[in-house]
């Protein structure tokens, strides 16, 4: 029978001529925009993974270190007062008449007049690029805030004086950084003013 419900239980559907294509574009832009996003999520997530890894990398190499407690005066040494080299500094240690630029200096026993006492040292890896003298001068001064004081430290007023290689010690093998808990008046200092 033919008439106005011929066309009843067919499953054909006939979308208006133009319409199809336009539909199926406007799905292959939303697929190609899907993947766009998801790609640019992977990459940052990417960037992320690795941005964390050189992180972790980076400080496993170059460890943060804190100052070794400074015990009152080496015993290692020998007697004192004796002239001792710069690179043979030790933690602790007391010097008469200090002038940091000395190729040597005098070690006391700090119970003697001394102008300076050794508070903090820093060494670099033997196979670390010369960082640079601002970044030198900043490890200095992040190594002395980390110096702890005893309570005779308060009897005097002291400053700290830091000394690190130039780029031309750094070549001769210099990796070292010191800090220096000095006074700016003479042999004034008459007792270690490092906590032990």
């Amino acid at each position: 029978m033919k008439g106005a419900n011929s066309d009843m239980g067919q499953d054909n559907y006939h979308l208006p001529s133009g319409k199809g294509s336009s539909l199926r574009s406007a799905l292959d832009a939303m697929t190609r925009y899907r993947l766009i996003i998801g790609g640019v999520i992977l990459a940052v997530l990417i960037l992320i993974g690795l941005a964390i890894w050189f992180l972790v990398g980076a400080l496993a190499d170059h460890p943060a270190a804190a100052p070794a407690p400074a015990p009152a005066a080496s015993t290692s040494r020998g007697p004192l007062p004796a002239e001792v080299e710069a690179k043979d500094y030790q933690l602790g240690d007391c010097f008469a008449d200090f002038d940091s630029n000395a190729a040597k200096s005098m070690v006391v026993d700090c119970t003697t007049a001394h102008s300076a006492q050794l508070g903090a040292i820093f060494r670099y890896k033997s196979d670390d690029t010369f960082p640079g003298t601002a970044a030198l001068r900043d490890k200095g001064r992040e190594i002395c805030r980390g110096v702890i004081f005893n309570e005779a430290s308060t009897k005097y007023a002291l400053l700290q004086q830091n000394v690190y290689p130039s780029a031309s010690s750094w070549g001769n093998g210099d990796r070292r950084v010191d800090c220096f808990i000095v006074v700016n008046s003479g042999n004034t200092l008459k007792e270690s003013v490092l906590q032990k």
